[in-house]
């Protein structure tokens, strides 16, 4: 068991010094999105403030990776869900995230990740009882090149990004503050939405 724990440590770090490598060889390359959308979020939990069931509402996308290979990334991403009136729900989760494309064009691609996560109700009176627990999150999208501008050392172009994802988190109890009796028990969320953003890729 030891031995194969060391030849998977050593097969990692060999990858990881592989795509450095690669990296070096070309130019690196930056991709950001800012978007817009809407999902769904169906929400089971425990306890008197709860509201469990499947509720609407809009998305804020926010996502940046560096580009190691034509097809690998690492980055961060930021997904918003929330419902508009008083006595609603919101989540949030932020994910370090692996960036795929499937070509070396580099139009679809794959994203999945794992990060920090908070689900907030907010209640009338501008009081609000919270949660944080962890989130993975997976995703899928195409970049269409709206504009290129550079030369043979240089490229910066803006896409229109559509993107389909889901996150999944755990919370567990939502308070008002560290010391009072939970607003909601077994908190658990999982948000689908689909998006329509706008990106900047360069090298």
């Amino acid at each position: 068991m030891h031995s194969a724990r060391s030849l998977g440590a050593a097969a990692v770090m060999l990858l990881t010094f592989s795509m450095l490598a690669r990296a070096q060889d070309k130019p690196l390359r930056m991709w950001t999105l800012l978007g817009m959308g809407a999902g769904y979020a169906n929400i089971p939990c425990d306890g008197g403030g709860c509201t469990s069931g499947t509720l609407r509402g809009p998305t804020l996308l926010l996502g940046l990776a560096l580009m190691l290979t034509p097809h690998v990334g690492l980055g961060l991403s930021v997904d918003n869900w929330w419902r508009d009136p008083a006595d609603s729900e919101a989540t949030s989760t932020g994910t370090f995230t692996l960036h795929y494309y499937q070509s070396v064009r580099q139009h679809a691609f794959f994203e999945a990740g794992a990060g920090p996560s908070l689900a907030e109700v907010r209640l009338h009176g501008g009081r609000h009882a919270d949660g944080r627990g962890l989130g993975l999150m997976a995703a899928a999208g195409y970049d269409a090149v709206l504009l290129r501008r550079g030369d043979a050392r240089e490229t910066f172009e803006v896409t229109l990004t559509p993107r389909v994802s889901y996150v999944h988190s755990s919370i567990g109890d939502l308070r008002y503050d560290a010391s009072s009796t939970p607003f909601a028990t077994r908190w658990r969320h999982q948000v689908l939405s689909v998006g329509l953003g706008l990106g900047i890729r360069g090298k």
